[in-house]
């Protein structure tokens, strides 16, 4: 049945195009024009058979004959574009679908099959979230195409398509279509509202839309994995706008709500310590920074931290100390600046930087733990991941095409649409290498500010010091108390002096008390 089906379908493709089909259609122009659809008319009729009886790629040979020499104004092409993007779904080719789905959108809303399209390009950006063309096709259509059951999900897609665009207002006009009825997707959505608005300056605003999300998952009574990361990003969040406006005091409630050990308790830890460092509590901040550099977190990578416990000795006077912490930081993450820069001027080629990245995630190589700490932390943007993913996708779909063009009976279209996907899987390629050699880039930049830094902080103390030896400067007292140091002693607290072992229950309750050592007059 199966062969006689796609041979039948070649015969007529065969014979359409020798001159016996033509005379054969009657006088005149009428009888050529009728002639022509009715049989593309069969030939449509006979692939919603095979695409009926799960003869999919039949039913393809017997769509892409009439999208070869049809006519893309009449109804029997525009069923045909729509079936034959329908048939290489349901093969499982998801790239080439999508080249046909695109079409018939791009007809626009007089296409007979453009509503009926949405779904499927839905289905698409679901199945591979790193499709970015699906969802740019997804943000064509106007919300009063939404389907009901699938509305909130539709407007979160494009309103975080069009975030990543810094097209804001339509971010926000689309978002704010989401009810609390959205569940999960309403929170994502209040989330990303609220890094708008942020973006935007606008706090109050920004507040409201983190704070509603700690609202909704308080009103469900109940918890999902997805409200979990969002509660603690939204804490997070709505902990540095107490930050920016000054308010350290309420940015550290917020950051104490943050769990232990949890995803975000480190950074946390590390936020905290600046809060900390602008109340003056110099005790606290470098007692989180203590604990971010114990040898639990040793292959953790907060590089700033060292630069802020050498601001903090400098502002107390303690320069030798100062520039001693400068000196070890220069020496440890210079060089992590220069290995990190020599990988990526290897590697030019966003292609080629891709094919070694891969090659890495294969085989490993004898990096620092601190550089692969780096790439950990690049690589794991889920922009990036979503579109190592798509490539995977891609590839996974090249082997599927390449069977189908040694075993299918008309291999031309196999064939064709192999060679299509190729040509898009390497653009894809150059396009994830480029994201991540612009990622790791990046990441070398901030290392390079972070050193120049600390090297200010050097020289400066070296100055006060040079000013102190020249009698320009008073020099500081030879012992000192800490300014505003306090240990709380009561029933419910025990001070334990640190005599070089780290207690992992007591990770995040460290006071090192740092002397200050300026003269009287400078203490503030």
């Amino acid at each position: 049945m199966r062969i006689g089906s796609i041979v039948a379908v070649l015969m007529c493709l065969v014979l359409w195009g020798s001159p016996l089909a033509a005379q054969g259609l009657g006088d005149g122009e009428a009888g050529v024009d009728s002639g022509r659809r009715d049989f593309f008319m069969g030939l449509l009729k006979e692939g919603r058979r095979l695409s009926e009886q799960g003869y999919y790629y039949e039913a393809c040979v017997a769509f892409n004959g009439i999208l070869e020499r049809g006519e893309p104004v009449e109804s029997y092409y525009q069923e045909a574009e729509y079936g034959m993007a329908v048939n290489l779904r349901n093969l499982g080719l998801v790239y080439s679908a999508y080249v046909y789905f695109a079409r018939v959108i791009d007809s626009g809303e007089t296409h007979p099959y453009y509503a009926k399209t949405l779904p499927w390009m839905l289905n698409i950006a679901r199945e591979v979230p790193g499709f970015p063309g699906a969802v740019e096709y997804l943000s064509f259509y106007d919300p009063s195409f939404f389907p009901p059951e699938s509305r909130n999900e539709l407007a979160y897609i494009v309103g975080y398509y069009n975030y990543t665009l810094d097209d804001h207002e339509s971010a926000l006009a689309m978002l704010d279509l989401i009810g609390t009825d959205g569940g999960d997707i309403y929170a994502k959505a209040q989330y990303i509202k609220g890094v708008i608005y942020a973006r935007l300056n606008r706090a109050k605003e920004s507040l409201e839309a983190f704070k509603n999300i700690l609202r909704f998952e308080r009103d469900q009574g109940k918890s999902t994995p997805i409200m979990e990361e969002l509660h603690a990003k939204a804490v997070m969040a709505i902990a540095r706008i107490f930050y920016s406006t000054g308010d350290f005091d309420t940015a550290l409630r917020y950051y104490a709500e943050i769990e232990k050990y949890s995803a975000n308790w480190l950074t946390a830890l590390f936020e905290k310590a600046w809060a900390y460092f602008r109340l003056a509590n110099y005790e606290r901040a470098m007692g989180n920074l203590h604990t971010l550099n114990s040898p639990y977190f040793k292959e953790q990578y907060f590089p700033e931290s060292r630069v802020l416990q050498a601001v903090i000795l400098f502002s107390n006077c303690r320069y030798d100390d100062a520039i001693l912490v400068v000196d070890q930081f220069v020496k440890e993450y210079d060089g992590l600046r220069k290995e990190l820069k020599s990988q990526l001027e290897q590697n030019q080629d966003p292609a080629d930087f891709y094919y070694w990245l891969a090659s890495l995630a294969q085989k490993g190589k004898g990096f620092s733990k601190k550089l692969k700490r780096i790439f950990n932390l690049a690589l794991a943007d889920r922009k990036l991941h979503r579109r190592f993913a798509f490539i995977l996708s891609l590839q996974r779909e090249e082997g599927l095409l390449e069977s189908m063009r040694k075993t299918a009976v008309q291999k031309d279209l196999a064939e064709r649409l192999l060679g299509e996907l190729v040509t898009y899987r390497e653009l894809a390629i150059g396009e994830a290498g480029e994201l991540a050699r612009t990622r790791l880039d990046t990441k070398r930049k901030e290392l390079q500010r972070l050193v120049s830094q600390a090297m200010k902080v050097k020289f400066e103390a070296l100055n006060a010091v040079k000013e102190m030896i020249e009698g320009k400067r008073d020099a500081s007292r030879a012992a000192g108390k800490s300014h505003g140091f306090s240990m709380v002693k009561d029933d419910q607290h025990l001070a334990w002096p640190f005599e070089g072992e780290y207690w992992k229950d007591e990770l995040d309750s460290y006071l090192f008390r740092v002397d200050n050592l300026c003269p009287d007059q400078q203490i503030k």
